[in-house]
């Protein structure tokens, strides 16, 4: 997130990675980078140390599947996982509400300009990995009835300062939007449990690091078991000639805009004070109803 969070300090950053994963940190940082979470650089006498990172629960993630995921990467045993790093007395999150903390060693390098060439072949070795125990496993949080559930929103009041220009958004696209649900319905029962593998769900160049002369794959919170498609989703948006089922690709990319049309909707109808994530809120929606799907480039 770019905006701090209102109600934790750097003193109550300071507090839980001291308790729960590295005693001598004495100073933090917050920063505007990701989405979804905020995410905090720890020091030690001036020097970086630590990537603390504060997760909301959402549909994505709960407090479980957080816990599991990050469990289930750092025992991957693959050279490219930059990990979480597990606590002093074990596990890998600290709850706080609903919301769960985690810690990763800081890594100084840089986000590529563009997805690197070895991508392909890092998830072809992430999907080659027996399924462990333990790892969470995907389930969909798309609502077939979309449709119906923002037509109700809409019958909310949307004053927030971005409200307005958030909901006339909704109302020009909500019928692509229904006949997009009914096909990601339809899609998901083909779907086949026995074919998943574990996937990292967002490996697109957001998440990719060039570090110690390598490139890394960061935030493990997605991983779930799932039809490979999951990620390669990612590849066919990039152009890349990756062998995948269509249909496949297809339901991952009504799956994700689906996903974040409502999340981003909610949001924008909700009280707001129109800040900067507010406005990338407001990007996000009109980009997921607009751009055109990964098999139409």
């Amino acid at each position: 997130m770019l905006q701090p969070p209102s109600d934790v300090t750097d003193a109550d950053v300071l507090e839980v990675v001291r308790r729960h994963w590295e005693p001598r940190a004495d100073a933090v940082e917050h920063l505007p980078v990701g989405w979804g979470a905020h995410h905090w650089r720890v020091d030690q006498a001036g020097v970086p140390l630590l990537f603390a990172t504060l997760d909301p629960a959402t549909p994505r993630h709960t407090a479980g599947t957080l816990e599991a995921a990050y469990a289930t990467a750092a025992g991957l045993g693959l050279d490219f996982v930059w990990p979480s790093l597990s606590r002093t007395d074990g596990g890998y999150t600290v709850r706080a509400g609903d919301r769960s903390w985690s810690v990763s060693g800081w890594l100084p390098g840089e986000r590529p300009d563009s997805s690197v060439p070895e991508v392909p072949e890092m998830l072809a070795r992430l999907h080659a990995v027996a399924p462990p125990a333990g790892a969470p496993a995907w389930a969909t949080v798309v609502d077939p009835g979309l449709g119906d559930r923002l037509r109700g929103l809409l019958q909310q009041d949307w004053s927030g300062p971005l409200g307005p220009a958030a909901r006339e958004l909704v109302v020009e696209h909500l019928a692509r939007v229904g006949g997009w649900a009914r096909e990601h319905a339809r899609l998901l029962t083909l779907a086949d449990p026995e074919t998943y593998v574990v996937t990292h769900g967002e490996p697109g160049v957001h998440n990719q690091w060039v570090a110690r002369g390598r490139t890394w794959l960061l935030d493990w919170e997605s991983l779930l078991l799932a039809p490979r498609e999951r990620d390669l989703a990612t590849l066919v948006h990039e152009g890349r000639d990756v062998d995948h089922d269509p249909a496949m690709v297809r339901l991952f990319d009504l799956e994700w805009r689906l996903s974040e049309i409502w999340a981003f909707a909610s949001w924008l109808q909700a009280p707001h004070p129109g800040d900067a994530d507010d406005r990338t809120a407001l990007g996000g929606l009109a980009e997921e109803l607009t751009r055109p799907h990964f098999d139409e480039r």
